[in-house]
């Protein structure tokens, strides 16, 4: 694979441009890429920042996003699976967003699984789904304040397919969307995240019956072992 290190991209800053209307102004995307990553990588002023298209395998490593807001910070779509984003930070964005613009924030979707997102912070953002049956995805240690909104017209399929987990995840704004999955993704778990409520964006499932869920350490993230679910089991196969 090749490589991508030690790199700004800075755009020329524009204001963000309304919904679907985006100029182009893109970050780092590994399309169609194998083995493939980025280490130390800064976008600024981006419409979109990372982007992983029908990618497999690639890692992205201590990658962040800032600027004036983003469309997509990052998204993982296109049937992209067996992914790492780790160390990766989304900045809050340095002027308000303009009318008609969306922010989403770690986006997965188009059948994309097996995806892991660890050791993130997220001042602004949320666990975004474009729909199209997403599944067997992890985001694990990360502290977010979820004021995004998931995307994805419900033509496009589930948000959700099976075995989504999110685990020690800290929400300053104690807003559920996206995060909190065991009303919404059937045999998902969600284990360690903050108490949260329902407000802004709420869903429903896609599908009938009972979802088969599982809820641990509800309230207390500083509580869960182990902390990483990723590391953890990555140490096991070491």
């Amino acid at each position: 694979g090749s490589g991508v290190e030690s790199l700004t991209l800075e755009m020329v800053e524009t204001p963000q441009s309304p919904h679907l209307r985006d100029k182009g102004y893109n970050g780092v995307a590994l399309q169609c890429a194998w083995d493939c990553w980025l280490d130390d990588v800064h976008v600024r002023h981006a419409d979109n920042g990372f982007l992983l298209v029908a990618a497999k395998a690639c890692t992205l490593r201590r990658t962040r996003v800032s600027g004036r807001g983003s469309h997509h910070p990052y998204c993982c779509r296109e049937g992209s699976h067996d992914n790492l984003v780790e160390d990766f930070t989304l900045d809050r964005r340095t002027v308000p967003a303009p009318p008609g613009t969306q922010l989403h924030g770690i986006n997965v979707e188009g059948l994309s699984s097996y995806n892991v997102w660890s050791r993130g912070r997220m001042a602004m953002g949320t666990f975004d789904s474009h729909r199209g049956l997403p599944f067997a995805n992890v985001r694990t240690d990360i502290t977010v304040t979820n004021d995004g909104a998931h995307g994805g017209d419900a033509s496009a399929g589930p948000l959700y397919g099976a075995r989504f987990t999110h685990w020690n995840i800290t929400v300053t704004n104690h807003r559920a969307g996206c995060i909190k999955l065991d009303d919404i993704a059937p045999y998902s778990a969600t284990v360690g995240i903050s108490e949260v409520t329902e407000f802004g964006q709420v869903d429903t499932p896609d599908f009938t019956g009972p979802l088969h869920t599982r809820t641990e350490a509800y309230g207390h993230p500083d509580a869960v072992n182990p902390r990483n679910l990723y590391e953890a089991q990555r140490g096991l196969r070491d």
